[in-house]
């Protein structure tokens, strides 16, 4: 029977994914640390620096299969250093004296930034995936919804009439420009480090360039222009985006949360089969995925406090950074990968109440349609003459909770310019929605070329 205190794994549903626990799991960490080695030594025989039947056979034991994980713990906590067990597990494990060759002319820090290069890499491809799949999916509710015309508000209060296609529209339009950021950032993101212990190469004369830019593009990694052990802002920067591509999700979340309240419940959460709202109130329908996205939002935006504080490093290394980055790399991505799975699945499923946005839009009486009330009557009386009439009315409107149309239309100044008929055309909610519709079909056009280009 497994000790119940040796894991935590209740919450891992809000908090990370089967996926990114493997990716940043020990044996997969370890394997891309091996990875490295290999292909080292590999590059290292070809440019004749070590025996190739050392480097045939570091390759073949390359494998985390071989490790035994119970000696290699008892080594790491026996050195406490954070490399030297794996090459220590290498001797054992490599026939003849081949384990002599692993790790030839590099230190520690070079094999620990590349492989966790590597090990981001990988968890960005996974979730880049799922961002363009989320991309795809406001795209099209953005075009389903694109004339259902709902409540457009600012500071909280009812504004004007807006369509749901526009409001996922701006979510669309965000998401994308996080999109195109994270893209921007690859070439500077996805490099490799090997440079020696203070980044001079000093410990392979003069082969060290050649046999830095052959282990790094045979790992699929850029080569940096010089060692970034003490220069870690790209990091930094992959960080700081993917806090705002969950502040994006926190947003979405956020509306969502929003617009589910009993009040407004324009939007709803798809209640699953079995959903409990609360422990006390039977009736509850809690938007449960809206309030984990906030969150992970929330937690995000701390990881990218913490890498940005890492930047200050001293001298020509210091793992102080590092060792946050350890901490951080798992922390965000796995948030992320939890959060954009729920941000798919809320999108994808999202409930819509077309009957409570028309309730909703008729709530105010009439006022949401006060500017165009205005900038028709702006067109004979001026703007400034029409907005204090329109102001008044709607005040009153408002206090003594009247239809502002029957205000409208017993008020001399504004049945001299506008008619009956014309007033209740103006306050047709369809009929002052602007471009709204332009922007959800823009949105479309831009995923469609987005993905026409991708081949996909």
């Amino acid at each position: 029977m497994s000790d119940m205190y040796d894991e935590s794994t209740l919450n891992d549903m809000y908090f990370t994914t089967k996926e990114m626990k493997r990716i940043f799991s020990d044996a997969n960490k370890i394997q891309k640390q091996m990875d490295c080695e290999a292909v080292l030594a590999e590059v290292e025989a070809a440019l004749g620096m070590i025996p190739p039947e050392a480097a045939a056979e570091i390759v073949k034991k390359s494998r985390v299969e071989y490790i035994d994980f119970e000696a290699l713990r008892a080594d790491f906590n026996r050195t406490g250093h954070p490399f030297v067990p794996l090459v220590h597990a290498y001797k054992k494990i490599c026939e003849g004296n081949a384990g002599e060759y692993v790790h030839w002319g590099a230190t520690t820090q070079d094999i620990l930034d590349t492989a966790g290069a590597l090990q981001i890499k990988e968890a960005y491809e996974l979730l880049m995936q799922r961002f363009e799949e989320l991309y795809k999916i406001l795209a099209e509710q953005a075009y389903r919804y694109k004339d259902l015309v709902m409540v457009g508000r600012t500071n909280g209060q009812h504004a004007m009439p807006i369509t749901l296609g526009y409001k996922i529209s701006v979510w669309g339009f965000e998401l994308r420009d996080n999109i195109d950021r994270l893209h921007e950032a690859e070439k500077r993101v996805f490099k490799g480090e090997f440079a020696g212990a203070v980044g001079t190469l000093a410990s392979l004369g003069e082969q060290g360039l050649r046999v830095q830019a052959g282990f790094l593009k045979r790992l699929g990694l850029g080569i940096p222009a010089v060692a970034w052990s003490s220069s870690r802002n790209h990091y930094a920067e992959l960080v700081s985006d993917l806090a705002i591509m969950a502040a994006t999700f926190g947003k979405i979340g956020t509306e969502v949360y929003a617009l589910q309240k009993s009040e407004i419940d324009e939007l709803e959460e798809q209640q699953g089969e079995g959903a409990i709202g609360s422990s006390t109130m039977p009736h509850k329908r809690n938007p449960f995925r809206s309030m984990e996205l906030s969150t992970n939002a929330r937690i995000a935006r701390g990881c990218a406090e913490t890498m940005l504080g890492a930047l200050e490093t001293e001298h020509e290394r210091d793992p102080r950074s590092a060792s946050v980055e350890n901490v951080v790399f798992e922390q965000i991505f796995s948030l992320l990968h939890a959060s954009v799975e729920r941000a798919i699945s809320l999108m994808k499923n999202l409930v819509v109440h077309p009957e409570h946005m028309q309730r909703n839009i008729a709530a105010l009486h009439g006022l949401i349609f006060s500017e165009a009330v205005m900038m028709e009557l702006g067109k004979k009386l001026g703007r400034q003459s029409a907005h204090e009439i329109v102001h008044k009315l709607s005040m009153k409107a408002f206090e003594t909770e009247t239809p502002l149309a029957a205000l409208l239309k017993a008020d001399a100044r504004v049945t001299a310019v506008l008619s009956a008929e014309a007033i209740d055309t103006i306050m047709q909610p369809e009929k002052y929605i602007g471009q709204a519709a332009f922007f959800a079909e823009q949105l479309k056009r831009q995923k469609d070329a987005y993905f026409a280009d991708k081949g996909k």
